[in-house]
């Protein structure tokens, strides 16, 4: 008999006598249990009190018996939690890892988007008032949350963070700092009309005597500032003219 025939052979007869210790009643709830879990988590939006309730939706605790993957479900149903690992260490221990979203915007006034630019739905948005806030179409999560990360490094030298952008389904972005300046990308050529008023930003302040209200990029050869006067905008409009960036 060759080495493979008696493997394949010590093989079924475990099997056998598992279903035969099944059948009898030697594998039941009650023995064999699962006493140990051991969680990796870093419990920044949800607490060890939601995780037990949560593993706790799955009663059977007979490690032969108990479902890694129904654990794993219930878990990865909380709102933070991006996703989950469950496995059964024998004799007696679930181990579970938990990773969670990570919010770095409001999506679309409701929901949050993760570092990944995945969506995720919470219960509320309300209370994380520090978040940016973006609107766009759905579908194109990803691709906004890059986009506004690489407008958000180009603007640095105005000093001023996006804390709003919106983006419509023929590319039109629209900007709001977070000292209320509103700034019109168009649908065409963003990265270089936000650096064009990033590097002429100090040029624009030195001759101004008021902030600006708003900033219209969308031409060719300059921009159209709005400017503020006291706490109301005034409907005066001044282009400044720059040359055409290639």
């Amino acid at each position: 008999m060759s080495k493979t025939m008696q493997l394949a052979m010590i093989f079924g007869l475990l099997v056998l006598l598992l279903v035969v210790a099944m059948m009898s009643g030697l594998i039941q709830s009650d023995r064999w249990r699962i006493s140990q879990l051991e969680v990796a988590a870093e419990y920044q939006r949800i607490t060890p009190e939601q995780l037990r309730l949560m593993v706790a939706k799955t009663p059977e605790r007979s490690f032969f018996r108990l479902d890694a993957e129904q654990v794993k479900a219930n878990i990865e149903s909380m709102s933070w939690v991006r996703y989950a690992h469950v496995v059964k260490q024998w004799p007696d221990t679930l181990k579970i890892t938990i990773k969670e979203h990570q919010a770095v915007a409001i999506w679309n006034g409701e929901d949050l988007l993760n570092q990944s630019g995945e969506v995720f739905k919470v219960d509320a948005v309300d209370h994380l008032k520090a978040l940016p806030r973006i609107y766009g179409i759905s579908e194109d999560s990803e691709t906004t949350l890059q986009h506004f990360k690489r407008f958000n490094q180009l603007l640095k030298p105005v000093g001023y963070e996006i804390s709003e952008a919106r983006v419509n389904e023929r590319g039109d972005w629209r900007l709001i700092l977070r000292n209320g300046l509103e700034v019109l990308l168009g649908s065409e050529k963003h990265e270089a009309r936000v650096l064009r008023l990033a590097e002429t930003w100090d040029q624009l302040l030195a001759t101004a005597e008021r902030l600006p209200e708003k900033v219209d990029l969308r031409y060719s050869n300059g921009y159209v500032v709005k400017w503020r006067i006291g706490d109301e905008q005034t409907a005066q409009k001044v282009e400044f003219a720059v040359q055409e960036m290639g």
